[in-house]
């Protein structure tokens, strides 16, 4: 390695420093909705939001997304949830439209046979529900990472318990269980299997 010559000037962050946001519901702001192919070719629509709340973590990704030094930044993918927009799975984007409708007081104006016009989202409010789910990296190990798993509108936001945790092998536990697991008790836990849409596991993705 060559130590650049703005070595002086580069500011010194030890892991760890970033304090993990607490799962369970949080009240967050749309910052960006558009449709995404994925690299199957899926068409889905991908919601992008940051924390919106009172506290501690207000503003949590758009934190992230600054302490980024990469240099073609990217949105935090646990801030962007895809919601597919194929004909059997189009009632949980009705769903989402339904909360962002509660959450915000508002009728996002549809036109059956017309393209809906996504700019209406911008700097909504709605509930998102973030759990965590299980990834191999690049030595094998096992981590986990904190996601957006699915909306709420803001009058669930107390109702809202800890989601079931996604396991590498794609089934799903209780989060009270999953801590259990930690404590080597993985061989009697009962698993669930669950089918959880995400097209895009990086730990940034574009905004």
């Amino acid at each position: 390695m060559i130590i650049p010559k703005n070595w002086n000037e580069i500011e010194a962050k030890e892991a760890g420093e970033f304090k993990s946001l607490s799962l369970g519901g949080h009240i967050c702001k749309i910052l960006d909705v558009r449709e995404y192919t994925g690299l199957t070719g899926n068409i889905s629509l991908k919601v992008s939001v940051d924390i919106d709340e009172k506290g501690e973590f207000d503003g949590y990704f758009k934190k992230q997304y600054d302490n980024n030094t990469l240099s073609e930044k990217k949105w935090p993918s646990s801030a962007v949830k895809y919601l597919s927009l194929k004909e059997e799975q189009m009632s949980y984007l009705k769903g989402f439209i339904t909360a962002v409708e509660k959450s915000n007081n508002i009728k996002i104006k549809i036109e059956t046979g017309k393209e809906l016009d996504y700019s209406q989202f911008k700097g909504l409010k709605i509930v998102g529900v973030f759990g965590l789910e299980e990834y191999e990296n690049d030595k094998k190990e096992v981590k986990t990472a904190t996601k957006l798993l699915n909306f709420r509108s803001l009058d669930k936001l107390n109702e809202i318990e800890i989601p079931r945790v996604k396991l590498i092998d794609g089934t799903t536990i209780d989060y009270s269980d999953y801590q259990e697991f930690h404590r080597g008790q993985r061989n009697n836990i009962n698993t669930k299997n669950e089918i959880t849409i995400n097209e895009d596991s990086l730990p940034f993705c574009e905004l």
